[in-house]
Parts: structure tokens; C-alpha cells; sequence
């Protein structure tokens, strides 16, 4: 699936029918714009590294998200979730494996968007879709809707 997005027009495709597979019906859904790669016809291809959360319980998907925060961080291009001792041994590597530079929750939202330099890392995208629907399910939210809000 890598290379199909990094070298062709169908990425946003093959991005939609992988994200979608993480939705669980009548509990947590994932919405087909969910870490959305744009771009392609010509244009440049990015990633949306973007993930909002529509719930009932808006406090608690604040909660989850902030709790999210540092795990993304701990994930790496091929999409390992490591832990702060794995990764901290990785990225003191002379050319460690990419993973995000930032991440930050936007409670108003709630949001969390991560710094992954306009990159297509689609392995990392699932990682972090599993993370937060993990994290959602740990704070007591039982209903929500993730998806991606538009990037351009």
C-alpha cells in the first residue's frame, strides 16, 4: 500500500477503504477522510493529520485524545507503537525511522493533529486511528465519529 500512495493518483483511495475497516458499527465509526491523502491529478499528495472526534461526550474524548497524544508520538513509520524506552533508543539512532515531530490536542473541537511534515506514512495513520479509537474506548465513550475535517 506504500507505494501505491506514494507513487500514484489512487492514494486517497486506497487511504479510504483501509480507515473505513477501523470502524465499528453502532460504536466508534471511522470516516473515509480519516488521515485523507489529497493531492494527485498532477497536484502534490499530503496526508490530513488531523483527527476530530463528534461524540455525546465531548469531555471525554478530550480526555482520550490527551491521552493519545504521547502514545502517537511512539509510532514509527512502518507503524510499530514502541515504548518511551524503545522509541528513545530509536531516535537516538543516527537515522531513526520517522515518526511524528509534534502532536497537540484542541479541546474546542476536540482535534488532535500531528506534525508528520505534510508526509504519506499510511501505516502510522493506522497506528494512530487504532490508537485513538483505544484510547476513546479506556475513557467510557462508547459512540463517536473520527474522521478528518477538510485540509484545503
Amino acid at each position: 500500500m506504500t507505494e501505491a500512495c506514494l507513487y500514484g493518483d489512487e492514494a486517497a483511495l486506497w487511504m479510504r477503504r483501509a480507515v473505513v475497516t477501523e470502524s465499528e458499527p453502532g460504536g466508534i465509526t471511522v470516516g473515509p477522510d480519516a488521515f485523507g491523502i489529497l493531492g494527485g491529478n498532477g497536484d502534490a499528495l499530503v496526508q490530513n493529520w488531523e483527527i476530530a472526534v463528534e461524540s455525546d461526550e465531548p469531555a471525554r474524548a478530550v480526555a482520550a485524545l490527551t491521552a493519545a497524544q504521547p502514545r502517537l508520538m511512539r509510532v514509527f513509520e512502518d507503524g510499530r507503537e514502541l515504548s518511551p524506552a524503545e522509541a528513545e533508543d530509536l531516535w537516538d539512532e543516527a537515522f531513526p525511522p520517522y515518526s511524528p515531530n509534534y502532536a497537540a490536542v484542541d479541546a474546542t473541537v476536540p482535534r488532535i493533529w500531528m506534525d508528520c511534515k505534510d508526509g504519506i506514512y499510511p501505516h502510522i495513520a493506522r497506528t494512530a486511528l487504532r490508537i485513538v479509537t483505544d484510547e476513546l474506548r479506556k475513557a467510557g465513550v462508547r459512540q463517536a465519529h473520527v474522521f478528518s475535517r477538510s485540509h484545503r
